[in-house]
């Protein structure tokens, strides 16, 4: 049985009532990205999340920071390490946020999400480089690619049955979803961020990522190539083994050669180590 699609109403009832980390994650980059944003607009950003601000603090005394004197406060965590790490940070912070339990549907379990999520993420940043896109934003959508997955677990009906998707039979996700709730997880976290006022152009690579084709938005096909490299990385998520293109008019189209992609790959492995770290 196919559901009626979800309103705009219940679909940002959801988003509100989502943990506050990924929403602050958007926003933060938004106001890096203008060049006269000071600490304090930074900070009191973050300070709408008490919770946020006690892991950064702990984040930033973490020996990776090798500080001589720990920090006592969110301004003194945020002179030491900078105001594109703690985007950074506050990213690891959504990631965990947000797998906080298995999505049973899905059959994915809370570590494999996050180490997914972020591994994208930081992967999509590296990319960036090479592309000539926006660092910060290319690691919000990489982060917050499977958002809609979360989204689509809180709105589904607790009384509905659902066959799971590896029950299910289907061999593409979307499919299934389409299916069993008459819209995506990519669709979903389309809405979401628009709602958040993340960039039109990032935002909607997350909705075409999965079916990249002749679309010319070279963040759709980054998108497409973090994920499946994911993958290839064993931080791959149920369902999704066929959707990545690693063709030459997929790399074309994001602006990446092989070369780049190992080379971006091997720097980003290196930087989801030392977050994953920092979580301890």
């Amino acid at each position: 049985m196919v559901l009626s699609k979800f309103s705009d109403a219940e679909v940002f009832q959801v988003a509100q009532e989502l943990p506050a980390a990924p929403r602050l994650l958007v926003e933060l980059g938004q106001l890096i990205r203008h060049p006269d944003t000071d600490s304090t607009e930074i900070t009191a950003l973050l300070r709408q999340d008490p919770s946020l601000v006690s892991r950064l603090i702990r984040m930033a005394n973490s020996a990776v920071y090798a500080r001589a004197e720990p920090a006592g406060s969110i301004e003194e965590a945020l002179a030491c390490i900078g105001f594109h790490e703690v985007h950074r940070l506050v990213g690891v912070v959504a990631a965990h946020q947000l797998s906080g339990e298995r999505l049973e549907p899905y059959g994915i379990d809370a570590g494999r999400l996050r180490q997914n999520s972020l591994f994208v993420a930081v992967l999509m940043e590296e990319f960036a480089r090479y592309a000539g896109e926006d660092s910060r934003s290319c690691y919000t959508v990489g982060l917050l690619r499977s958002l809609g997955k979360m989204a689509l677990g809180r709105l589904a009906d607790p009384d509905a049955p659902l066959v799971p998707f590896r029950a299910s039979g289907e061999l593409a996700l979307d499919t299934w979803e389409q299916r069993s709730w008459g819209t995506t997880n990519c669709e979903i976290a389309e809405r979401i961020l628009l709602h958040w006022r993340l960039p039109h152009d990032t935002v909607v690579a997350i909705r075409h990522h999965y079916h990249p084709g002749r679309l010319h938005n070279p963040i759709i096909h980054l998108l497409n190539l973090a994920a499946g490299a994911a993958e290839h990385r064993c931080f791959g998520l149920p369902g999704e083994e066929n959707f990545w293109q690693f063709l030459p008019d997929n790399f074309a189209k994001a602006g990446l050669t092989a070369r780049d992609l190992q080379t971006a790959g091997e720097r980003a492995q290196r930087t989801f180590q030392r977050l994953h770290s920092v979580v301890g």
